[in-house]
């Protein structure tokens, strides 16, 4: 949830989206055509926009002395409804010395709300609220503070976000992070899948913090690097009769340096996106500094398709390999980001791969609120093949190098969008672990990312 609201929001479009809750009104309609390219000499905007004029070239992907012709102007319109900021929409040209403004004339939504959480996720339950503003003072920055309480999970994260500073590439983040989280780790015997011993259950306890810098090459390619600290400890562990167990990992500083390269060039509209995203990144502990020592990669590719104007065909897969992974940075497989079919981080390891194919399919619109139902299968294997030495991390016999697991579930669910909103507000799967022989129900209410 956290990262779909620090990216959801970015503009990314190249074509016209005509939609009832989009008004691409003809009373702004360019009073004369440009059919020969001419460079741009401003940005205008007008309306009720409380968005800055430099923040309009970086949403219209378009920049000053860049040429453009009225048939430029779909795909200005496209890329600032993709942005995901604004109720209605509609640019002109208008002529100026040495060329033209790009006059965009917008009604933004709601860039700033509280928004209560209340989530069932796999028979843990939380509660929650975060504080959103997706384009403080006009320039399309994101402030996100969010807080939560639950059973399996409590949580606080703040973050600050400046996709384009000062109008130009470089973007940076800076964010605080602090958990505590119950992990139950399975025995997961390879001849019975349907077996959900757990072995130990865990509090982890994290605090930390980052800053990322980045740089954007295109609308649709960023490169960053991320410096990220916290000190992790652990607490409560014990076997399911409560008899004490040592902790799965020992205590200690984690502080390592994080790269991403994303090409995200994915178009949103009320629900529905299409386009391509990949994303490669790498996490490796500093030399000399912290007291755990690992590195990890991880690939994704995802892939979405529009289909009959309002469908939605998505196919996800990622592949991340870890080497002495500590506990807290385990790759897990279990619940609504990759295995719905299964509880929360069932399966652990270090090497991981993952499919899903989800369809997404209208229902009906009524006033402020869109309706859509979806059907899924996933599928993931993940194993230890690369643990940690020295002893530190406490394993099991059943996690011997070399031991994996591949599972499957199929399943449906239903989503509520609400128009002056990015993200759903509500979100119901309903979900089948095949090998397990077993159900899982996923609702969230509030901000959903299934």
């Amino acid at each position: 949830m956290l990262a779909i609201l620090l990216i959801s929001t970015s503009a990314r479009a190249e074509e016209p989206d005509p939609s009832p809750w989009i008004d691409l009104s003809p009373d702004a309609l360019p009073s004369r055509e440009f059919t020969t390219p001419q460079p741009i000499v401003g940005f205008r905007v007008r309306g009720k926009s409380k968005l800055t004029q430099r923040t309009l070239g970086y949403l219209a992907h378009r920049r000053i002395g860049q040429p453009v012709t009225s048939e430029d102007i779909p795909q200005i319109v496209a890329a600032l409804i993709s942005s995901e900021l604004f109720e209605k929409v509609s640019v002109t040209l208008e002529e100026a010395p040495g060329g033209v403004l790009v006059v965009a004339t917008l009604d933004d939504k709601q860039s700033w709300f509280v928004a209560p959480t209340f989530s069932w996720i796999a028979g843990n339950r939380a509660i929650g609220a975060g504080f959103i503003e997706t384009n403080l003072a006009g320039y399309n920055q994101k402030l996100l503070l969010y807080g939560q309480l639950g059973d399996r999970e409590s949580l606080f994260f703040g973050t600050y976000l400046d996709p384009s500073v000062s109008g130009s590439p470089l973007t940076y983040r800076f964010d605080l992070y602090a958990y505590r989280r119950g992990s139950n780790e399975y025995a997961n015997p390879v001849d019975d899948p349907t077996n959900d011993e757990i072995l130990r259950t865990s509090v982890s306890n994290y605090l930390g913090g980052g800053l990322l810098v980045g740089w954007t090459f295109k609308w649709w390619l960023v490169a960053d690097v991320r410096l990220r600290g916290a000190y992790v400890f652990y607490t409560d562990s014990e076997a399911p009769d409560g008899t004490p167990l040592p902790a799965p990992q020992q205590d200690g500083y984690d502080i390592s340096a994080q790269t991403r390269l994303t090409l995200d060039a994915r178009k949103y509209h009320f629900g529905v996106r299409w386009g391509p995203y990949l994303q490669l990144q790498t996490d490796a502990t500093l030399p000399g500094i912290g007291d755990y020592g690992y590195q990890w990669f991880l690939f994704r590719a995802y892939y979405s398709w529009r289909l009959f104007e309002e469908h939605q065909l998505e196919v996800r897969t990622n592949f991340g390999m870890g080497r002495h992974l500590p506990f807290q940075n385990e790759s897990t497989l279990g619940a609504a980001i990759d295995l719905r079919g299964y509880e929360a981080d069932r399966f652990r390891g270090d090497v991981r791969t993952m499919f899903r194919f989800e369809y997404s399919v209208p229902i009906t619109k009524w006033r402020l609120f869109a309706f859509r139902a979806i059907g899924f299968w996933d599928t993931g294997f993940i194993g230890f093949y690369y643990p940690r030495t020295g002893g530190d991390r406490v394993y099991f016999p059943q996690m011997a190098r070399g031991t994996h697991w591949w599972r499957n579930d199929v399943g449906a669910g239903f989503r509520i969008y609400v128009k002056s909103v990015v993200l759903p507000l509500l979100g119901l799967d309903f979900a089948y672990g095949i090998e397990a022989r077993a159900p899982q129900l996923y609702f969230q209410i509030g901000l959903v990312d299934f």
